[in-house]
């Protein structure tokens, strides 16, 4: 078994695959149920200074993801501490989640210090805006007024990320990416009526399709400046786990799966990262963390309009393929799926349905060199 533990700003999870702040860690009993399923450390449902009064209903499915109208804790900071004091039962890091403005982090942090003692604190910028000072603000307030580490959990409406992360990073310990996208539409055609029942049935879209813009958060976060990124946003298996740590990441939060199929999918999560570094013949986490970077320099590239080229060993004739060639190019020679050179234009989409790895870009050249694999 390869060791899945991790330390982050000094704190030590059994795992990587941590909780997002939502709906399925907002009472004490579900931090501790999520912590039973397999967490390696829990992080609590955001809470403001006020309760929040959300529509409903407030969560539904959205094709692969979901749609919520959701906010922050239906309940007042002072209701939410004995939650998070009954987390701490579990015995790992406990990190609160506190939202919006300077001054209101600033007393829910002094407030979590004194009455809780949360492992961290991770601060949302969901509905502070899109400027980067006040961005700024809202993590100095928080950092004046707490002494543990401090993550900053980015929206996918950031404009700059790169700015915002250079210029926050020696004010917080930890950026987490990303929060869910919108605001978003979804509605059922038979009765012509929203799905979620805010105003005009908008909400915010999270799951499976926000994974490729979560992922390039963390891969650009991780680029640029060197605190710790814990990744977020349509992770359900394993593998999509370890394309976050792949890209940089130190942690993962899951929100959607673990509404979708329970608390017990953080240790299947936990579980399926494990099979993968030992398939792959990694001892731990830590040697995958930032491998997509180093391999990205590494990598050849294919000079001019590439083709795709058949191994003909490997092909077991499935016909997955043909249908799938946006050029025609791809054709069946009575045994094997071959290639018309002159038609393909080198997409690669074809790939991504052969069974048995028989596909590959090549330079047109017919030389094998600066294979794309």
């Amino acid at each position: 078994m390869a060791n899945l533990a991790q330390c982050v700003n000094g704190l030590h999870f059994r795992n990587p695959v941590l909780p997002a702040a939502g709906p399925n860690v907002r009472t004490g009993e579900q931090m501790l149920a999520a912590a039973g399923g397999g967490a390696g450390g829990i992080v609590a449902k955001t809470v403001s200074v006020r309760a929040a009064s959300d529509p409903r209903p407030s969560i539904r499915r959205s094709g692969l993801g979901l749609l919520n109208c959701e906010t922050w804790a239906e309940v007042s900071p002072l209701e939410m501490l004995p939650e998070l004091k009954k987390a701490k039962e579990a015995g790992l890091p406990l990190i609160a989640s506190v939202g919006y403005s300077p001054e209101e982090v600033a007393f829910l942090g002094e407030l979590l210090e004194r009455e809780v003692a949360p492992d961290a604190v991770e601060f949302s910028i969901h509905y502070v805006g899109k400027e980067l000072d006040p961005l700024l603000d809202v993590a100095k307030a928080l950092r004046r007024s707490t002494k543990v580490p401090i993550w900053m959990k980015l929206s996918p409406s950031v404009p700059d990320l790169e700015t915002l992360a250079k210029a926050a990073s020696p004010v917080v310990d930890a950026f987490v990416a990303i929060n869910s996208l919108g605001p978003a539409l979804d509605m059922d055609v038979e009765s012509v009526s929203p799905l979620l029942g805010s105003s005009c049935g908008q909400g915010w879209l999270s799951g499976p399709p926000i994974l490729p813009l979560a992922l390039n958060f963390v891969y650009r976060l991780a680029t640029v400046q060197d605190k710790p990124v814990i990744g977020v946003g349509g992770i359900e298996r394993g593998v999509d786990a370890v394309k976050f740590l792949l890209a940089g990441a130190s942690l993962v939060q899951v929100c959607s799966a673990a509404i979708r199929q329970g608390h017990g999918v953080y240790g299947k999560i936990a579980m399926e990262i494990d099979t993968w570094l030992d398939e792959h013949g990694y001892a731990s986490v830590e040697e995958i963390r930032g491998l997509y970077g180093r391999r990205l320099k590494e990598r050849k590239r294919i000079e001019g309009v590439p083709v795709m080229a058949v191994d003909r060993e490997r092909c077991v004739a499935c016909r997955a393929c043909l249908f799938r060639c946006v050029s025609g190019a791809l054709y069946f020679d009575g045994s094997k799926a071959a290639i018309h050179a002159a038609s393909c234009i080198g997409c690669g989409f074809c790939r991504d349905f052969c069974p048995a790895g028989a596909l590959a870009l090549r330079d047109r050249r017919g030389d094998g060199s600066g294979a794309d694999g």
